[in-house]
Parts: C-alpha cells; sequence; structure tokens
C-alpha cells in the first residue's frame, strides 16, 4: 500500500475515503445536521457499499437490537412459565409411544377449566426391569414425585400394582371420594381400579392389558384425578 492509500485507510484497516469521506468541520454540525449527512452519504452509494458500510459503522448497533430482543423473549418467556398451573398430573408407568402434548390437550379439554393458564402434565419417564417392578431410576423419581405430591394419578401395570399396594403409597378412594363416587367408580378395592386395556390403553399406547389407576396419598388435584377417571370409565 503505497503513502497515499495508507492515508486515506483508517487505523483500523476500514477505507474511510470510499465510506467515510472528510467533511470539513463536522464535529460542529449538529446531530440533526449530521443524521441528514449521513443519509445522503448512503443514498450516494451502490447497494455493496451501502451494506458495507452499514456492517462496518452500525454492527455493534445492531447487536444491541439482537440482544435486547432476545432479552425481551426470555423475559416473555420466564414470566409464561411461571403463570403456568398444572391442574393434573399423571404419571404413566412402561408408556408406549404416544404425542404427550397431543393428550394433556385432550385431558384439558376435558376438564374443561376456564385458566389459560392451566396446563397437564403427563410424564412418561417411569419404567420396570425384567422383574416387573419399577427400574432403579424410575424408583428414585417415582418416590421423590409422590413426596413431593407432584402426581395426581398413577397407571400401571398390574404386576407393579401387586409390588407397591402394600407400601402406603396410595389413596383410599372410598375415603377420598365418598362412598356413592367410590361405588359407581367400580374399583377393583379401595386403592385402585382396574380396566381391562379400553381408551385410556389405547390412548397412553399401553403394552400390558390389565391396567391399574392409582391415586396418591398426597394428591393436590383430586377432583380434576376423579373427572379425568370417569371420563375413561
Amino acid at each position: 500500500m503505497d503513502l497515499r492509500n495508507r492515508a486515506e485507510a483508517g487505523s483500523d484497516g476500514r477505507d474511510e475515503s470510499v465510506l467515510n469521506p472528510e467533511m470539513p468541520n463536522e464535529t460542529d454540525l449538529t446531530k440533526k445536521e449530521r443524521r441528514k449527512i449521513e443519509r445522503e452519504k448512503i443514498k450516494g452509494m451502490g447497494f455493496r457499499k451501502k451494506l458495507q458500510y452499514i456492517w462496518m459503522y452500525y454492527k455493534p448497533h445492531m447487536f444491541g437490537v439482537v440482544a435486547l430482543i432476545g432479552l425481551i423473549c426470555l423475559g416473555v418467556n420466564l414470566y409464561h412459565h411461571a403463570q403456568m398451573q398444572t391442574v393434573l398430573s399423571i404419571a404413566v408407568v412402561d408408556s408406549g409411544d404416544f404425542v404427550a402434548d397431543t393428550v394433556e390437550k385432550n385431558i384439558l379439554d376435558i376438564l374443561d377449566i376456564d385458566n389459560k393458564f392451566a396446563e397437564v402434565s403427563v410424564a412418561q419417564n417411569l419404567t420396570t426391569d425384567e422383574t416387573g417392578d419399577l427400574d432403579y431410576y424410575a424408583r428414585m423419581a417415582y418416590v421423590t414425585e409422590i413426596q413431593s405430591a407432584t402426581i395426581d394419578v398413577v397407571v400401571m401395570p398390574k404386576e407393579l400394582y401387586d409390588i407397591e399396594k402394600d407400601k402406603g403409597m396410595y389413596a383410599d378412594l372410598k375415603e377420598l371420594f365418598g362412598d356413592e363416587v367410590y361405588e359407581s367408580l367400580g374399583a377393583a378395592d379401595e386403592y385402585h381400579l382396574e380396566l381391562d386395556g379400553g381408551k385410556v390403553a389405547e390412548e397412553l399406547a399401553l403394552p400390558y392389558k390389565t391396567v391399574c389407576i392409582c391415586i396418591p396419598v398426597n394428591v393436590k388435584n383430586e377432583e380434576n384425578a376423579l373427572k379425568w377417571i370417569q371420563s375413561i370409565l
């Protein structure tokens, strides 16, 4: 680069002679005059030069705008999630291949709750081992969820219910709902219902024939749990 080209180039290598021609007494101009000069300067450039100029001089502003938009979106998302209220949580043991979002929406429609922040959760993280009992990680998750009262209904195979039934983890349905409702449910005993396949097995793609349904002893949303159970009987 010769001396003339070096003089025309800025200290950071930008071609000031092309993109930012020297203006006499530019430091004395008002903001309005500066903006007018900028507009005229950009207007006189070709398309490629415009892009080069805008990218060279305004990319910090662009990054700032993008960052601001990202922060706004994050804030809205966090606020939205903070407002959400789980009105029914169902844990499905050995669930099949089904679309949770679709099932959750269908259940929410059944509950007919007039609250735009209401949501239903259908968990598919519980699996059994070859003995019919919950595997190690599923057992830890299951006990934690039961103790923290984050499950309202448990759907499981008969083999697992036979292992769990005497551990005192399930509510007495007769005490929970009263004699009349209990009788209408046709429960197998005070602590669980048994369904031979049917709607729930199809909707959750369950691989087992006898479907047992229990309600944890510290259930939070027992009314919604009952409404869902009645819809599948």
